[in-house]
């Protein structure tokens, strides 16, 4: 956790890592107490357990008796052809076997919290099938997941080519979100839904047992060193899971590839003045003299997204985007050809 003065307005930036499974998911083995030791060894003030159709987390003694991290339990829930996967937070009720309109729309009346899981996957490999979100339409969700690691690592994976590489050295294959997840994305923000974007890891643990050996895989220790969603909280607020769930809706986050880089002194925003200025998931009004600032702690390709379109481009450690014209803005950084920071919109209006 930091303390971060930005525009004059100070607040707690959180680091965490969503999209979790543990033992209570049938696809995981892992306990919660180890997930939790391996959280704290990297470092992270904050976690989500995701697991399929359970919210039995909640009952782990690992849970309740954790004191320093903060363990958010939520669920994944899908339709029954095991599509439109959905994280849903703030709610004590699992739907199963429902179709994706079913659920969404439960969810959102019901004032919990969502974000749909992996929209849009590939694969390199027949082997493995796709799980992707195919009701474009449907808006009633929270968030957007644009960067889901294993996700990624899948798709690039082909046994026969490149698996054993794949499996020694997994984070080098994790390098940018899929384009048409934030292509997506942005075409929800234009059309004036708000929609805010998280970064995953989707951590389950795999294992391989061949000849009396047992190599295990794409750790959650291994995931909790690459994909964070950073959240930044006013300081006035209680840190809980209340105000990070209400800090990732909003969207006052942003996705960072800590393989490339800590960004410890990292901030960006919109201001006009000091008394005129926002951060990631806030709106502003336009006015003359606005600009969006950036500091890095190291040179970085910066570029500044309008309504989805790039406008410009900068390679450089701080700087600023003069900004003429209503619209939602938000910053993609990129290092050593790596996607490094994603930033969630600031909304002119």
């Amino acid at each position: 956790m930091k303390n971060k003065n930005i525009f004059n307005t100070r607040y707690f930036e959180l680091t965490g890592c969503i999209h979790n499974h543990s033992e209570h998911s049938f696809d995981s083995h892992v306990k919660l107490s180890k997930i939790i030791r391996s959280a704290k060894k990297c470092e992270l003030d904050y976690i989500t357990i995701n697991d399929h159709k359970t919210f039995e987390a909640k009952n782990d003694e690992a849970v309740k008796n954790e004191k320093d991290l903060i363990v958010i339990v939520g669920a994944e829930i899908n339709d029954p052809e095991k599509n439109n996967h959905l994280l849903v937070f703030n709610t004590d009720k699992i739907l199963i076997g429902k179709e994706v309109e079913e659920y969404t729309k439960f969810y959102s009346e019901t004032k919990a919290i969502s974000f749909v899981a992996h929209p849009f996957e590939k694969r390199s490999s027949k082997l493995f099938r796709k799980y992707i979100w195919t009701d474009k339409e449907n808006d009633s969700f929270d968030g957007i997941e644009i960067w889901n690691y294993l996700s990624e690592w899948i798709g690039k994976l082909n046994p026969k080519l490149n698996g054993l590489f794949l499996v020694l050295f997994p984070s080098l294959f994790i390098r940018k979100p899929h384009r048409e997840a934030l292509d997506y994305w942005d075409e929800l923000n234009k059309a004036g839904r708000r929609k805010s974007a998280i970064g995953s890891v989707d951590a389950h643990s795999q294992r391989i047992k061949k000849f009396k050996l047992k190599l295990e895989f794409l750790t959650h220790k291994t995931m909790f060193k690459v994909i964070h969603t950073n959240v930044l909280i006013p300081e006035k607020d209680h840190l809980d899971d209340k105000n990070i769930l209400k800090a990732l809706k909003n969207g006052n986050s942003y996705i960072v590839n800590y393989k490339v880089g800590n960004p410890y002194d990292f901030y960006a925003g919109i201001a006009a003045s000091k008394d005129k200025s926002a951060i990631f998931g806030q709106e502003i009004k336009l006015t003359e003299n606005m600009n969006f600032y950036f500091r890095l702690p190291k040179i970085a390709r910066v570029k500044l997204y309008r309504n989805g379109k790039k406008l410009a481009s900068k390679l450089d450690e701080k700087g600023s985007f003069e900004i003429k014209q209503k619209g939602n803005y938000r910053l993609e950084i990129y290092r050593l050809g790596y996607g490094w920071i994603f930033t969630n919109n600031i909304y002119v209006v």
